[in-house]
């Protein structure tokens, strides 16, 4: 792409958000745009970086996030990729991705717009292709993104719909531009190169279930000695059980603060067989216990809950 129409579209993105601030929400379910037709987005939020908020150690989501750098050079790592990014570049995190960011700038020079969604039925098979990816903004879809921001503002008399709209427009363009290029650009090859993200993503569909190094090479044909190795490559020094914790202590945590399910309930979805070694396994994690958690998140005093803590905490 002409480095004339990436500035094009950086200038569409930059006069959309014009002087407001952007701020991050306190919470990341609830007061964003939604829409009611299946496989569409909902409670979209949008928000820009702020100087104490733009770099962070590994961090880890339960919704989609598309991350445009408004300005400066930084390096993403997302799954052990190291994706080089400057102004107007995207990429777009799934949910229990690891990433992290290093600067190639001063902290005063880099920012950036974040564009967190869900989906009705938890179903991001269609957006697949997008993984992983550097994508790029053209003019269409910095008008997408501007829509976005206009109906988020609720500027113009725009409907929430049309901010939806604007930004499945924007994701599927995008998936059929990563097609396209995948196409053209691949080779035959004797050796599978997705063997290492299908294994995270098998860990990640899986990790409430019954699961061990044993079961998961088994599932792939491959050694448990190639599957650390293959895994070691993607993650770095996270080893499979560490990620399966933590993708536990995540989806517990949405469960805590989103639903009024028993603690026991939560620790046989988590992939426990017993809720007190869910409630150690979780204070060990956080510092409370489940119940505490649950309790200081909605201000609410511990007696309101109506399941006892396994733990007595």
């Amino acid at each position: 792409m002409a480095e004339k129409d990436k500035n094009m579209a950086l200038s569409h993105i930059l006069a959309a958000i014009g002087r407001n601030s952007l701020k991050p929400p306190g919470t990341l379910f609830s007061g964003g745009l939604s829409a009611e037709a299946p496989f569409f987005p909902e409670d979209i939020l949008v928000w820009k970086s702020s100087s104490d908020r733009t770099v962070s150690d590994v961090s880890i989501h339960q919704r989609m996030i598309l991350k445009i750098i408004l300005s400066g050079n930084v390096i993403t790592a997302v799954d052990g990729v190291r994706i080089p990014m400057k102004a107007s570049d995207m990429i777009l995190f799934f949910p229990f991705q690891f990433h992290s960011t290093r600067l190639l700038c001063a902290p005063s020079e880099y920012s950036f717009l974040a564009i967190t969604f869900t989906e009705k039925t938890r179903n991001y098979s269609p957006l697949l292709p997008l993984k992983n990816h550097l994508l790029t903004p053209d003019a269409d879809d910095a008008e997408n993104i501007a829509g976005i921001l206009r109906a988020y503002l609720r500027r113009e008399r725009c409907a929430p719909e049309t901010g939806v709209l604007a930004l499945m427009d924007l994701l599927f363009a995008q998936r059929r531009k990563v097609l396209r290029r995948e196409s053209a650009e691949r080779t035959p090859s004797p050796v599978p190169q997705e063997t290492a993200d299908r294994i995270s993503d098998y860990f990640r569909t899986h990790f409430n279930r019954q699961i061990s190094l044993k079961s998961a090479a088994a599932e792939f044909g491959i050694s448990e000695e190639t599957l650390r190795r293959l895994f070691h490559k993607s993650y770095g020094e996270i080893t499979p059980g560490s990620l399966i914790r933590r993708l536990r202590m995540q989806f517990a945590v949405e469960l805590l603060e989103h639903t009024e399910e028993p603690v026991a309930r939560i620790a046989e979805k988590c992939g426990y067989a017993d809720a007190f070694v869910f409630s150690r396994a979780f204070k060990r994690l956080t510092g409370t216990s489940p119940l505490r958690h649950r309790s200081m998140v909605r201000r609410l005093p511990a007696g309101r809950n109506k399941d006892s803590d396994p733990q007595g905490n």
